[in-house]
């Protein structure tokens, strides 16, 4: 098992970097993702052009990008075919990844909402708050939000991908017992552990300057840093994915 996952990693982090279209095509699309982002938190509803920029294009932009690069994510490990192909493909797919993603969505929400529920009944407003309640509510959202959400996201996104919105839906149930495999729940854990921990270590790493100026730049050029190594390891991650997924297909056929 172990073997065939680093062989996944090592195919897709090949592919990756060898198909330098799809590689700067995704850059591209997480650039704009996060310029996107960018501006609807920081801009004031203080004109109608802000108000429409804010309230429509920027929300409406993000989503779309963000489900253009996971396409992207996906389909960089077909072999044969170019990056004008990959980024057709991703736009024609980004929508059915949308929609089968509505009930995790759905399910991330009642999340946030039961979670903060449950952490205002029972920590703030409690008159003897106790630490492991609050302690296992924020952990229960974090596995829920960044580990067990997400895994079954990118088999759903496969499954869309590969027989289309109508059989992904059918097949829900399976692709759940697909992402939490020990082949799948490994890649996961490998790939966000080590470029985690290096996005990490570069934001929270402070370097010492002379003075401010000097201090902003090391610190811009940390977080840039940071944020393309969270790029790498998620695109990884959907390559690796895909890979093996690949491979599944292939054995059993």
């Amino acid at each position: 098992m172990i073997k065939d996952v680093i062989g996944a990693i090592a195919a897709a982090a090949r592919k990756l970097f060898t198909n330098w279209g799809a590689l700067l095509i995704s850059f591209a699309l997480y650039a704009a993702l996060i310029a996107a982002l960018y501006f609807f938190f920081t801009t004031r509803e203080a004109t109608i052009l802000q108000v429409v920029l804010g309230l429509g294009v920027l929300p409406i932009a993000a989503i779309f990008l963000f489900f253009t690069l996971q396409a992207m994510g996906l389909s960089y490990v077909r072999i044969g075919v170019g990056p004008i192909y990959l980024l057709r493909r991703a736009l024609k797919d980004c929508w059915m990844l949308l929609l089968v993603s509505l009930p995790l969505i759905l399910i991330a929400g009642l999340v946030i909402y039961f979670s903060g529920y449950a952490e205002a009944k029972l920590v703030t407003g409690a008159e003897h708050p106790r630490r492991w309640v609050e302690v296992t509510i924020n952990w229960g959202r974090i596995v829920m939000l960044y580990f067990v959400l997400p895994l079954i996201a990118i088999h759903c996104w496969l499954a869309a991908g590969r027989e289309g919105l109508v059989s992904a839906f059918r097949e829900f149930f399976r692709s759940i017992g697909r992402a939490f495999a020990p082949r799948s729940v490994l890649i996961y854990v490998l790939v966000i552990a080590v470029f985690g921990a290096i996005a990490y270590f570069l934001f929270f790493t402070r370097t010492q300057a002379k003075d401010e100026w000097m201090d902003l730049w090391l610190f811009g050029a940390r977080l840039a840093a940071a944020l393309v190594s969270v790029f790498l390891g998620w695109l990884l991650t959907l390559g690796a994915m895909a890979e093996m997924t690949a491979r599944r297909v292939m054995s059993e056929s």
